[in-house]
């Protein structure tokens, strides 16, 4: 199984609630899952988010999305990203984040497949950044990220 995990948060210092900002009246980070599941390699979406009073509204977001929502450490951004695949036990993760709206499901595929394919334990578009900011996109297999 292929499973993503959306990193999201209300807390960004630079502008806070930033993945609620509204686009076309909807929040962004919908948005984002709404372009997540256009992928035709994930099997699975997960938001992780934290456990801060302030990401319920996360929460309950994806609640209404369908979409599954892990909650976490606010500090610790690994673990919580490591907690919420775990409930999952995937072969491959997907690494994305909540506030890139323009995610591209084909860049996701593309890279999903180029890791599986080659049996990679890490692939992904950001070491030499090759697409533009906010189509980052990065897969681990689960044994890896566990190790």
């Amino acid at each position: 199984m292929i499973l993503a995990v959306l990193q999201a948060r209300s807390s960004s210092t630079r502008l806070p609630g930033k993945v609620l900002k509204p686009i076309l009246g909807r929040p962004m980070l919908e948005r984002q899952i709404e372009r997540i599941k256009r992928s035709q390699l994930i099997d699975r979406l997960v938001v992780a988010t934290s456990t801060v009073e302030e990401d319920g509204v996360i929460a309950d977001l994806c609640k209404s999305a369908g979409v599954d929502c892990f909650r976490g450490s606010l500090d610790d951004v690994l673990d919580r990203f490591y907690q919420a695949a775990r409930q999952h036990n995937p072969e491959h993760v997907v690494r994305l984040t909540g506030d890139c709206p323009l995610a591209d499901p084909e860049v996701i595929d593309t890279v999903v497949r180029f890791a599986v394919d080659g049996r990679y334990d890490y692939a992904s578009n950001t070491l030499q950044p090759t697409y533009p900011d906010g189509l980052d996109v990065e897969v681990c297999r689960f044994a890896a990220l566990e190790q």
